[in-house]
């Protein structure tokens, strides 16, 4: 019997926040729906059937997902609360295509996919200055996986972007932050994010898996949600050109004198910097040769890497 295959892909970036001040709407996606989807999260992705050409009939092709049963679904293993969001590829084992698995936000809680949707209105007194996320990713092959967040204004304009790679594997929950860049003039009155296990143009491989939890838009909600009993956080963890030290909540404001030093325990840096409220202040690491980092100060000590 012949078959016709024909190919149906349809992704289509919507994004939704509820409160923009703070956190993302379902952004620690602890509200998982009674069919077993992440409320607010999921991919528009139509997956590729045959036409039976003596019958006419669509028969779906067999796709197999590398955890779940679908592209994006709810994960135990959380870097805080009881769930995070994980996302694989799918494999189509009729045609050996590799299909990467994408995550976007929506507005309609109601509905299980995005379907058409503009995007999320942003008003004047929406603080979005970046896209911030704890992740795992296990990429099989040379695997890269992007989170990306647009502003556009009232004509439906690109103004802005954040735009983060993920590409090295990590076992553990880490912390990765990306600024806005505006691109052009003018006010925000909407905005889209997503999150995908393949860059534009690249050929993912079947297995990857990523997991995203507490995803952020501002400082102010990084320090606020998350910073709580520390001295002192640093994003990214995975740095090129510099790391941002913010104050945790319950830390006194003032001079914090910090020191960085390499895997062999030497002092590389020292720096003197006045830490006040949620305002990031940074350390310029560009210098430094690639490699694992620990900074400190007042007794507390955070990880990150040179990339």
């Amino acid at each position: 019997m012949k078959k016709n295959y024909l190919l149906t892909l349809m992704a289509v970036t919507v994004l939704s926040f509820g409160n923009l001040q703070g956190q993302v709407v379902n952004g620690n996606f602890e509200t998982i729906k009674e069919n077993g989807l992440i409320s607010n999260w999921n991919t528009n992705l139509a997956l590729p059937f045959s036409i039976d050409l003596e019958t006419q009939e669509p028969v779906q092709n067999s796709v197999t997902f590398g955890c779940w049963p679908g592209f994006v679904f709810p994960t135990w293993d959380a870097h805080r609360g009881l769930t995070a969001m994980q996302i694989t590829n799918g494999w189509d084992m009729n045609t050996q295509v590799i299909y990467p698995g994408k995550s976007i936000i929506f507005n309609d809680a109601t509905q299980d996919f995005p379907g058409w949707n503009p995007g999320v209105p942003v008003t004047e007194n929406d603080d979005v200055t970046m896209l911030g996320f704890y992740y795992k990713f296990f990429p099989m092959g040379n695997d890269v996986a992007e989170a990306k967040l647009v502003l556009f204004n009232e004509e439906g304009m690109e103004i802005g972007t954040a735009k983060a790679s993920i590409s090295q594997m990590s076992n553990n929950y880490s912390y990765l932050y990306t600024p806005v860049q505006r691109t052009a003039s003018g006010t925000p009155t909407s905005m889209q994010i997503s999150f995908s296990m393949a860059e534009e143009g690249s050929t993912p491989n079947f297995g990857s898996t990523l997991y995203i939890d507490d995803v952020i838009v501002n400082f102010a909600a990084l320090a606020n949600d998350q910073f709580n009993t520390t001295q002192f956080a640093i994003f990214p963890t995975a740095a090129e050109r510099e790391i941002n030290i913010v104050k945790g909540n319950q830390a006194q404001s003032g001079q914090y004198d910090f020191t960085i030093t390499n895997t062999e325990g030497r002092i590389v840096s020292r720096q003197s910097l006045n830490l006040t409220d949620n305002n990031p202040v940074n350390i310029d690491v560009s210098q430094l040769a690639k490699g694992v980092y620990m900074i400190s100060a007042k007794g507390f000590s955070a990880k990150f890497i040179k990339k």
